[in-house]
């Protein structure tokens, strides 16, 4: 309780550690299926789709599944699902 007799209250909470590894590395990006979840910043998903062609080009990835969140949170479970049938996802912000 503060001196003028307010209540104060600290809403910062204990720091959440999550267990989880890495995901192995692929043997090859050859016939891989790349992700993209774009946060919606501006130029990020732009800029996903130019590595994920680069990749395309120089590496074999087929194709892409690019899924777009228009909010500052975590993807919905859909796109989630979509991105699960992926071989590797990027995510990434960029302004």
């Amino acid at each position: 309780m503060a001196e003028n007799g307010e209540l104060l209250y600290d809403p910062t909470a204990e720091p959440r550690i999550l267990a989880a590894g890495l995901a192995p590395r692929l043997a090859s990006l050859e016939g891989a299926r790349a992700g993209i979840l774009d946060n919606s910043k501006a130029n990020a998903g732009t800029l996903m789709l130019a590595v994920v062609q680069r990749l395309k080009e120089r590496y074999g990835v087929r194709d892409v599944v690019k899924r777009e969140k228009g909010i500052a949170g975590p993807p919905s479970p859909a796109m989630l699902a979509d991105l699960t049938t992926c071989d590797f996802v990027l995510v990434g912000s960029a302004d």
